[in-house]
């Protein structure tokens, strides 16, 4: 083998290793958590940053975490900050200082529940995610406990993607001061006029930066139970992920838990569940013809002379349909 051909085998060994090293870098993640607030099973950052320490550890991540905002040093070693604290994003002094020379190298960080409140600092917050919240007059965010839903707009961002709508107990939050350039996944209302984000993401350049960053923001994490569902724990783990820039969002899920987005509980039920559940007139029986998500939204059904059923299905609600000049959408930013 001539110098020159074992040289370019040499050097192409050492490339791939350490493309393969790189590849196998794990994703650091430092965990923002702050004291316990409200009532029994809410808001426990401590308990959310001991649980998800040990459950992303699990899952092959480097974690770090602490009760205070990351100092320089370990923002220097965090891909991903995941903020769970009340007022979370009140970042100032050397601490803002710190996080936008982060920002400014392409870090991402990843907002939940309370850590979207930023104090007096809603501004720039709302710069930095996107979206804040307004303790100032008429522009008062609000907030809603109870039973409440998500409803997701874009089902085909790596996030959402496959995610079926679910209803559960948690807390929304709506009159949110939003920028007109996030991108929103998922919403909650109570009706057509009132349709409130959720979770949405936010991915921009800081000033002076040299990459972009990713923030990606979920209201959801009121009720500690919310972390415990296999769906709701899909959607941070591809949040957490996406924020790192993985090329792989479902990296750090189980089989488990993606098998649970298109049928999560609070949401559609596969037909063989459903019939379990139907209270049928005397003189009808069902039987289970197939086992798919074949109608969406049905409005009405009945059944012709030849005993064939229609169905009237409204799939576009309420996001609205674009058919002629006459129709629009309802857009969140449109329907508040």
């Amino acid at each position: 083998m001539s110098r020159f051909l074992r040289f370019a085998v040499v050097s192409c060994a050492a490339l791939l290793a350490t493309a393969v090293l790189h590849a196998a870098e794990p994703l650091r993640v430092f965990i923002r958590a702050g004291a316990k607030t409200h009532g029994p099973n809410q808001h426990d950052h401590p308990r959310f940053l001991g649980d998800w320490t040990k459950l992303l550890g699990e899952r092959g991540l480097k974690v770090d975490g602490s009760m205070n905002f990351p100092t320089a040093a370990q923002l220097d070693a965090t891909d991903v900050v995941v903020i769970y604290a009340a007022d979370g994003m009140k970042i100032t002094g050397a601490d803002r200082a710190n996080f936008e020379k982060f920002l400014q190298r392409g870090g991402g960080f990843v907002v939940i529940h309370d850590g979207v409140v930023s104090g007096d600092q809603n501004d720039w917050a709302k710069q930095v995610q996107g979206g804040s919240w307004r303790w100032d007059g008429e522009k008062k965010t609000q907030w809603h406990e109870g039973e409440v839903g998500l409803y997701f707009v874009d089902q085909e961002h790596p996030i959402t993607k496959g995610v079926s709508n679910f209803d559960w107990k948690d807390e929304v939050y709506n009159q949110l001061d939003m920028s007109p350039d996030v991108h929103v996944l998922a919403v909650s209302f109570v009706d057509v006029f009132n349709i409130w984000p959720q979770l949405w993401t936010y991915e921009k350049t800081w000033m002076g930066g040299s990459a972009p960053y990713r923030a990606f923001v979920s209201i959801p994490g009121h009720e500690y139970d919310v972390f415990n569902t296999p769906h709701y724990r899909t959607l941070l783990l591809r949040g957490i992920a996406w924020a790192g820039k993985r090329s792989n969002v479902d990296e750090f899920c189980t089989r488990e838990e993606l098998a649970s987005i298109q049928y999560p509980a609070g949401g559609p039920r596969r037909a063989a569940d459903a019939i379990k559940t139907f209270q049928l007139h005397p003189e009808f029986n069902v039987t289970l013809a197939a086992d798919e998500t074949a109608a969406e939204k049905i409005m009405a059904l009945d059944w012709d002379p030849q005993g064939r059923m229609w169905v009237v299905e409204t799939p576009e609600y309420p996001g609205g349909l674009d058919v002629n000049k006459n129709d629009f959408k309802a857009y969140w930013n449109r329907a508040q």
